[in-house]
């Protein structure tokens, strides 16, 4: 006697073939049995799924969800976009390794993230990834879960942050052995690879050696590197010729993430990364991307603008507007915001020399060029604007830090900006490229979240939207792939990069994650006005054979794993 019994469907398997009708047995969480015509089999439970697609979980090998889980543990916003599986810690930073001086930090960024208190995190009581992983399974989670370790933040436990030994450009020897020791341990305790964050503190200061050595250790153990490139935009040709020489270096295999141009003056570069990246695959590197389908980068409410610390504190709307109001009280803010962003330019500046002296590029950022307003309640005629342009536009502030408090206190704190822009020509390119996978970059909630919260950074509809937005939009309406690839980007290519090897495909034998949908309705509903929406066309999912949205609605379980790669 099966569990469940999936009949009705056509069948997408997740390696790119045509869909067949079919049928689907499961049986104590994973795939039993796969069959064409009438079912023979019995189950406790049937879903008649005729008119749907049943896929493969979808899986998103780029997600920050460490810093939000904990407080959404149910992964709603996952679960209904049909992804069983992410990868987070990726970016160079995460929640592991942890010392009493990350404690701090990571409590009060999962806060500002998840939109809550830091007294309702907990205690950060956990070192390592071994630890966290046993504090997830305590929790329980609605989906599964892999993790990279962060190259950011074993070399910020080893060498300090910046201003605190972390902004040296060469560790000694003792720190680099220290470093490998620690993604070594990491490695063994289960991480699927090492993640980089080259445009971040404070793995912005390593060279290009640094990473290869640290990449040859996770790539003893059969992990994977996820790179986030030193520049995504004036340098982004350079960049990838060195995530190239990082992969031939080491042996690893690796992916770029989140690949785009980033703003106008850089479209069009992905037509040459994605030459490069077929050249270095020709030559027998294991190399591929990621990428989201949004025009706009990393959305935040406007409020985050107005933070001396740039940290993800949680503060209300109401104190925040206080201080605004009050024109002593603004002269003050102003004045240490713009110090703070010369003091920041100056750092830059110093760390870009020494980096050159490496024959590594680097790009000095503008504070404020490439961010962008995209929704002014009340002032719509901005949206699409640069902050920039918008003050020049606006014209009745000697400073643009003047102009976003005005239009902040216009939109009473619902003013959403977003950094960068990026060609919807070059997202279609990267999509018809074979070896791209799609991911969020997101992070998972289970609630929807208060727009006008200061800290609120997590605010895109990539969250809910990303894997319909492909399915809908690009598969769909604009038919620039067929439906089978889209699903192959979304299951069995990033279960590759990941070494999944039980999931991410329709076969007997591996965990029944499974994603089933309508293709003429599913579609995504958020936008940058409305970014937690949950998408349609979803109309269930099973996390490890068990099911987590029936019929459009969360079933309450909690069957999702903490994976531990090789095991």
């Amino acid at each position: 006697m099966l569990d469940i019994l999936i009949t009705g469907g056509r069948i997408l398997d997740g390696s790119g073939n045509p869909p067949f009708a079919g049928h689907i047995g499961i049986d104590r969480g994973r795939i039993a049995l796969i069959g064409r015509g009438e079912p023979r089999a019995e189950a406790r439970k049937t879903l008649d799924v005729r008119g749907l697609v049943v896929a493969p979980g979808f899986i998103d090998v780029h997600t920050h969800s460490d810093y939000s889980i904990l407080a959404h543990n149910a992964g709603c916003s996952t679960l209904f976009a049909g992804v069983t599986t992410e990868a987070t810690g990726v970016c160079g930073y995460g929640v592991f390794p942890v010392n009493e001086s990350r404690k701090a930090e990571i409590t009060n960024r999962m806060a500002g993230i998840s939109q809550v208190d830091a007294a309702e995190i907990g205690e950060v009581d956990w070192t390592d990834l071994d630890g966290w992983l046993n504090k997830l399974e305590k929790r329980g989670i609605g989906y599964n879960l892999a993790h990279f370790c962060g190259h950011g933040a074993i070399r910020a436990q080893v060498m300090g942050d910046e201003g605190q030994g972390g902004e040296r450009v060469h560790p000694t020897p003792g720190e680099m052995d220290a470093m490998k020791e620690a993604l070594a341990s990491a490695m063994q305790q289960g991480a699927f690879g090492l993640a980089t964050g080259l445009m971040y503190a404070p793995g912005r200061n390593a060279t290009t050696r640094e990473v290869t050595e640290l990449a040859r250790v996770a790539a003893q153990y059969g992990g994977s590197h996820a790179s986030h490139m030193r520049s995504e935009g004036e340098f982004l040709i350079w960049a990838a010729g060195e995530f190239i020489d990082i992969a031939r270096g080491s042996g690893i295999r690796a992916t770029i993430n989140h690949h785009k141009g980033l703003g106008m003056e850089n479209w069009g570069k992905v037509n040459q990364t994605l030459r490069m990246l077929e050249r270095a695959r020709d030559e027998g590197l294991d190399v591929m991307c990621d990428f989201y389908p949004w025009e706009y980068a990393a959305q935040s409410n406007l409020g985050s603008a107005f933070y001396t610390d740039f940290e993800l504190t949680p503060r209300s709307y109401e104190a925040l507007a206080e201080s605004l109001t009050d024109d002593d009280q603004w002269e003050k803010l102003k004045t240490s915001l713009v110090e703070k962003m010369q003091e920041q330019t100056e750092a830059q500046r110093k760390r870009i020399k020494h980096l050159a002296g490496e024959g590594i590029r680097a790009a000095l950022s503008k504070p404020m060029e490439n961010l962008y307003i995209v929704h002014s309640p009340g002032h719509p005629e901005l949206e699409g604007l640069s902050v920039l342009e918008a003050h020049g536009e606006l014209g009745r502030f000697d400073h643009y830090f003047d102009t976003l408090r005005w239009l902040y206190l216009e939109d009473d704190g619902l003013t959403q900006t977003a950094g960068g822009t990026m060609s919807e020509d070059d997202l279609i390119t990267t999509l018809r490229d074979r070896h791209s996978a799609i991911s969020t970059d997101g992070w998972t909630f289970s609630r929807q979240q208060d727009r006008r919260r200061p800290g609120a950074i997590s605010l895109h509809p990539r969250n809910y939207g990303t894997y319909a937005q492909v399915l809908g939009r690009y598969t769909r309406e604009k038919k620039i792939i067929p439906l089978e690839e889209a699903v192959r980007k979304m299951t069995s290519l990033p279960a590759a990069l990941l070494g999944l090897n039980d999931r991410g495909m329709l076969k007997p034998g591996l965990f029944a994650d499974i994603t089933i949908f309508d293709p003429e309705t599913v579609g995504n509903r958020a936008d940058h006005s409305q970014p937690d929406v949950y998408p349609e066309g979803i109309r269930h999912v099973l996390v490890n054979g068990e099911l987590a949205i029936e019929e459009g609605e969360w079933t309450g379980s909690l069957a999702g794993r903490a994976l531990r790669s090789g095991r």
